[in-house]
């Protein structure tokens, strides 16, 4: 599972929080005109006919609005075409704006609290007690695995929030949409991709570069294109395999050799490649493990922490909650009748996007390292893990 951001296409920003099925809900917004059309009915529902006499369009109204409906992006009731997802307009967002704010600053407030528990966590991991250092851990626990991953499956247990539901096309997810003009959601910390290949889970978290990250499991989605699943998955399973084993010391080609069982030239490519992607990196005649990778009592005992600190947030939430749905009653989404659990979708991971802007800028937090290709995320890797997001 994964949550994605599509970057700026002149009248809207669209996010994605799950995973697309045949229909690519992104492919079906990307038009300008269907930009136009969604604005519109999301003001107000209307015919074919009055869509296309406001657009001055003609047949494309009909067709835009064959394809939307058909990955389950507008409603037609009675003739008249509405958004079935959330459209969050510049007056929708000026209306939050000051709520979105003060959620922001109460969820920081317990983050800061609850930071002396991550210090110790952290001083407690596998990788640390090693002696591996890495700056971004910080970012990692609190940022990716708590604020966003882990708070999917938190808040909707606390009926606040619903991760993802099902789409046509075998979808799984909540699709939702942003006027352009006040938040740049390129800009933003809320970029989670990962994927699961055998007991390995590959993940980068952090803000995206123009052409994509040169991490994985960014890479591997490219190589679907070209490859089978499951030799995608092999081929993951081994590159876990070699990074696991360097999570317990450095080890030179011969010694790594040993615990994998692979041929020297098939070991000696993969280093290289993890080299380059900045996984590895050479000391002293050996390999040494360059990003964070969890073992599976790492990943449970931030489990149990985050879920001590998510649920401290969710009572935050509750306590503010008639003023949120007060507010959100003025919204566009409300009047087109979407769901409060499926549109504070978006709106918490810009308030969790904004918690951690300000840890980072504060330096309270490190923020994710600049990498090679422009981008700064942070991958990392954790084993013996069934789903990224309950991290069970």
């Amino acid at each position: 599972m994964f949550c994605d951001v599509l970057l700026e296409r002149n009248l809207l920003q669209f996010g994605m929080c799950g995973s697309t099925g045949k229909y690519n809900p992104y492919k079906a917004v990307e038009s300008i005109n269907r930009q136009r059309i969604l604005l519109l009915i999301n003001s107000t529902p209307l015919e074919v006919k009055r869509i296309a006499e406001k657009l001055d369009l003609s047949r494309e109204v009909k067709e835009s609005l064959t394809m939307l409906k058909k990955c389950g992006l507008v409603k037609e009731i009675n003739g008249r075409y509405s958004p079935s997802f959330a459209i969050f307009t510049l007056q929708d967002q000026r209306i939050l704006g000051s709520l979105l704010k003060e959620l922001t600053f109460g969820v920081k407030e317990i983050l800061e609290k609850r930071l002396s528990e991550v210090i110790r966590l952290i001083n407690d991991l596998e990788c640390t007690r090693r002696g591996l250092n890495f700056p971004d851990l910080q970012y990692i626990i609190v940022g990716a695995i708590t604020l966003d991953y882990r708070a999917l499956e938190v808040l909707k247990d606390e009926e606040l929030l619903l991760p993802w539901k099902e789409m046509p096309g075998n979808g799984n997810y909540i699709f939702s949409g942003l006027e352009l003009g006040l938040i740049d959601l390129k800009e933003s910390w809320m970029w989670g991709n990962n994927s699961i290949y055998g007991k390995y889970w590959f993940s980068t978290h952090g803000k995206m570069p123009s052409k994509g990250r040169m991490a994985f499991p960014d890479l591997t989605w490219q190589w679907s294109e070209h490859i089978e699943r499951n030799k995608i998955k092999r081929k993951m399973e081994k590159i876990g395999e070699i990074l696991e084993a360097l999570l317990r010391g450095d080890l030179s080609v011969k010694d790594l050799n040993v615990m994998v069982r692979k041929g020297e030239e098939e070991l000696l490519t993969e280093l290289t490649l993890l080299w380059a992607l900045e996984y590895v990196i050479p000391a002293e005649k050996k390999w040494k493990i360059n990003r964070p990778f969890f073992a599976s009592n790492d990943l449970e005992k931030i489990r149990t922490l985050s879920e001590s600190i998510l649920r401290e947030v969710s009572e935050f939430f509750e306590g503010k909650q008639p003023r949120i749905l007060e507010l959100y009653g003025q919204t566009s989404p409300s009047k087109n009748g979407i769901p409060f659990e499926e549109a504070f979708n978006l709106l918490y991971h810009l308030i969790f996007e904004e918690t951690l802007n300000v840890l980072i800028e504060n330096e309270i937090i490190n923020g994710p390292p600049l990498r090679k290709d422009g981008g700064r995320y942070s991958p990392f890797i954790g084993v013996g893990i069934e789903n990224p997001l309950t991290l069970t």
